[in-house]
Formats: structure tokens, sequence, C-alpha cells
């Protein structure tokens, strides 16, 4: 990811045999589905679909994250089945994107957000912008410290953020040596929220700013039940908050494997801090509906992964629970993809793959 900060994440993975005989989240469903994909067939796609990575589902609309392409977004009508435009390009200025990216619908839903994890800016697109051929956006002013890559503010540093009202932000990192912190501008107040996991034996070793990354996962609001969810990738932990104006408390968590890494370094300095796996598998994707929560989970066997030159993103395992944390089903899907976005229209799971060409699929629930 070029050489903005201060990390790289490695994707080694280091293995243990001892590692594997540990208790899965996956081993607590009752229920197992398989779900049979559909490819959405776009007419004038061509051939502009390179390494699609993420998706997200917003009103009528597919915008999918191609960060190889020249224009690394595409826009697509689902009704229609047709391309409405390719926009944005790689870099640092205005309307340019480059690193982490992450995307969703907005709390009132009337539009998308893309929090870029570069600049640490969070962007707006209304469904009227996203339809048309504009590439209009406006950046909402978070209370973040903006980072660039001069003047780089490791504490303030976060992933993902998303907003749970006009003045109030939920963010992973932020300068509190906790796991989240919550940004009210209309007190213009910020707090830390959210206690790293009592087992964690090996993050605690690393300096502040570096364990809030090892914690690296996403976050996703459902505004009518005001409750958070919080994934941590690389491992099965994810932790449920009720939301109350600006008291968040923590409702439920699951700590059957939570994430390890390790500070590694190259010519003396600190670059990585890297994964060491462990469990079964581990959490790649997260998305929602008004009454369940959706992990894409990576099973290591299932995915082919056995030793550290195996490694990738791909996953065939949903697993669902409803806000109260309680197993509902695992689906297991036909075929591998690497993100998955709900669609309540249409009670769709939407997906990527590129396994072995790419695509947009979908799976009916």
């Amino acid at each position: 990811m070029m050489n903005k900060i201060f990390i790289i994440l490695s994707l080694s993975v280091l293995w243990a045999c001892s590692n594997q005989k540990e208790v899965s989240i996956v081993d607590s469903f009752k229920t197992t589905q398989p779900l049979v994909h559909k490819v959405l067939e776009i007419e004038n796609v061509a051939n502009e679909l390179l390494n699609p990575y993420s998706l997200a589902v917003s009103g009528n609309i597919i915008n999918v994250y191609n960060p190889r392409s020249p224009k690394i977004f595409t826009t697509i009508d689902i009704a229609k089945k047709r391309v409405i435009k390719h926009w944005g390009t790689t870099g640092q200025g205005p309307n340019e994107f480059i690193g982490m990216v992450d995307m969703y619908n907005n709390y009132s839903e009337t539009g998308l957000n893309i929090w870029h994890g570069w600049t640490q800016e969070l962007y707006f697109f209304s469904h009227s912008n996203l339809e048309s051929d504009s590439t209009y956006y406006q950046i909402i002013p978070t209370g973040l410290s903006k980072t660039n890559a001069e003047t780089p503010k490791k504490s303030e540093f976060a992933y993902t953020l998303v907003q749970l009202d006009t003045l109030l932000f939920f963010t992973t990192g932020g300068s509190n040596n906790t796991l989240f912190t919550l940004f009210d501008l209309k007190n213009n107040e910020s707090k830390g929220v959210g206690a790293f996991p009592a087992k964690d034996d090996i993050n605690s070793q690393m300096p502040a700013w570096q364990r809030k990354i090892a914690y690296n996962g996403r976050i996703r609001y459902n505004s009518s039940l005001k409750k958070l969810i919080y994934m941590a990738y690389d491992c099965e932990m994810f932790e449920i908050y009720n939301v109350n104006g600006t008291n968040v408390e923590l409702a439920m968590g699951n700590y059957t494997t939570i994430p390890r890494y390790r500070n590694a370094s190259k010519d003396g300095r600190t670059l990585f801090v890297e994964f060491l796996g462990n469990g079964k598998g581990r959490n790649r994707g997260l998305t929602i509906s008004d009454e369940n929560i959706f992990i894409l989970y990576q099973d290591y066997e299932k995915a082919g992964i056995f030793k550290p030159t195996d490694y990738n993103n791909r996953a065939n395992m949903v697993l669902v629970f409803d806000w109260d944390g309680n197993p509902v089903k695992l689906y297991m899907l036909d075929c591998f993809v690497e993100w998955v976005d709900y669609d309540k229209s249409t009670n769709r799971l939407y997906a990527v793959s590129n396994n072995p060409y790419p695509a947009i699929v979908y799976f009916e629930l």
C-alpha cells in the first residue's frame, strides 16, 4: 500500500498445529443451508471489472471497488443490468482513492458512504448522484484529525468509521487507548469506547497505536435497533454494542479466537504488524439486515490454506446471527467470494468473485 505511514499488514500466515484444537464459533450452528449463486449479467461491462475487491448495494445500484482498474469504481444499474459510469482514480487528490476503502449505506439510507483510510475522510454520495453521470460528493466532517504522508498521526489513525447520526461518529482507533472512539460534534467531544479482550496476551505487548491496527475490522450500524456490530479480521471475534445517544455499551462479544499479531522488522525498523494464524478460520467480511448479521467466514481447510504460501481472501461460508448475537444459520456458498453485501429490497446477498473470472454474483435468501 505505498509508503504511507508506519504499517503494512503482512500476508504471511504462521500456522501452529495446536491452534486447530480451539473451539470455533462455527461449531455453535445447528442449521446449515446451501446457497447456489447466480451471475449478474451486465450488458455493457466489457472487460472493465478487473479483480473487483468489494461492493455495496445502495438502492437500485451496485458500486464496485476495482483498485487495479484505471477508474476504480463502477456504478451499475441492477434493474437494467447496465453500467452507469466508471469513476474515481488512484491518488490522494480530490475524488482520488488509494489503499483502504470501506463502502456502505449511510445511517439514514439516503446514499453511500465511503471511508477513505488513507486520507481519513468520509465521503457521501446521494442516491440521485450515484444514478447520474455526475461524480459530485460531500466530505463529511467527523472530528477525526486528517492524516497525510507528511504528517502522520499514528494515534488518530482509523481503519473504518460509521456515522450514527448527523453529528455522531464511531470509529476504530482514535487517540484513546481503547478499541474505538466516539466523536460527538454537537458537543465537540470525543471519548474512548470498548476494552481490548482480556485474553489478549500478544497484542498487549505492542505500542497502543499498533495494537489498534491489529484489531482492524469492520463496523456496521443498525439505526432501527440502535445497535452496532464490530467484526475483527483474521479471527472469529465480533462484538455487539447498544447505542443510546452518546452512550455506547457492550451487549455481547464472541472471543473464541481473537486477533494475534506480532511486530516484524526490516533493517532494524518496525514495519509490519504480522498476522499469526489461529483457530479453524477467520472473518473476512460483514453486512447486515434489520434482523440479522452476516459474517463472511473463511474456513482454512475449505479454502485450501495449509501453509503461508496458500494465503488468499476466498471464502464460501456466511455465518448468520441475530442482533442478540445468537447463531441463526450457516450458509454454505457454492462458490468462493471475496466480499458480500445484503440487499433488503430483493432479500439477496450480493458478492464479488474472481474465481475463475471477475464477476458479480448473488444468492437468493
